[in-house]
């Protein structure tokens, strides 16, 4: 196999949680161009028709799936119908996540319970999600985790956030020795300012002024896109990854 060849995913099947927008809608998109099928996930079912009809567009099979990650039923039986309609399962992204009221907490103020929705929804339904994917991959296969670089940083307001999402880098590092015998690599990407919906109403700041302090904040001088994380996540998913496992990789223009 050439090193092109490498990085191709053709005859794989792949599964995109949040796929319906955003970073997880460029990652589906890529697999698809590099060769794959593509199931996604994410609550609304416009948003999952919209891209299925992408991928079909490419040439790939796709499945359109509506299902909320923090229902512990829904992605058992979504995995499930993937496995059934596609024919398998070879590469899980658990990229749902992030603020669902798009508000701030400081940790001497956060109510318990927006403490465990936070938890919920950006380290427990990955950990379910990487689990029961393991279960269904028959030959070898690839978890990637997108967290995000508030893994690393004091997060004024986000505190539960990034706590989630230090947490998710000692699980996959732990995972992925523990699914290493069953040939399941175990990764994780940690994007730096993408500037998507929710970043947007999360600040409640307008595009030209999300564009501009994304700017500011990088060194590399600009926002980053869905494509710049999709590339790594094409990475992980390929054959070219075959012998890395249990890494993280800060997706964040020198953040």
């Amino acid at each position: 196999m050439g090193m092109h060849e490498r990085f191709r995913l053709d005859g794989k099947v792949a599964v995109v949680t949040g796929g319906g927008r955003g970073i997880g809608k460029g990652i589906a998109i890529a697999f698809a161009e590099c060769g794959a099928d593509v199931a996604v996930i994410a609550r609304r079912q416009a948003d999952v028709d919209e891209v299925a009809q992408e991928i079909r567009a490419l040439g790939r099979k796709s499945l359109a799936i509506s299902a909320d990650v923090m229902d512990w039923t829904a992605i058992p039986k979504a995995l499930d119908r993937v496995v059934a309609e596609l024919g398998g399962l070879d590469i899980m992204v658990n990229n749902a996540g992030g603020n669902l009221d798009r508000k701030m907490y400081p940790l001497p103020e956060i109510p318990l319970e927006k403490w465990d929705e936070q938890i919920d929804l950006n380290m427990k339904t990955k950990f379910w999600g990487s689990q029961q994917a393991a279960k269904r991959m028959q030959n070898g296969g690839r978890i990637i985790n997108i967290i995000s670089i508030a893994a690393h940083n004091a997060s004024l307001g986000f505190g539960a956030y990034s706590s989630a999402n230090n947490g998710m880098i000692a699980f996959t590092r732990t995972m992925a020795v523990e699914l290493a015998p069953k040939k399941i690599t175990v990764n994780c990407i940690a994007p730096g300012i993408v500037v998507t919906d929710m970043f947007k109403e999360t600040l409640n700041i307008s595009n030209d002024q999300a564009m501009k302090m994304a700017a500011d904040a990088t060194p590399l001088g600009r926002t980053g896109y869905p494509e710049d994380v999709a590339a790594a996540a094409v990475f992980f998913a390929s054959p070219a990854a075959e012998w890395t496992t249990g890494q993280f990789l800060d997706v964040a223009g020198g953040r």
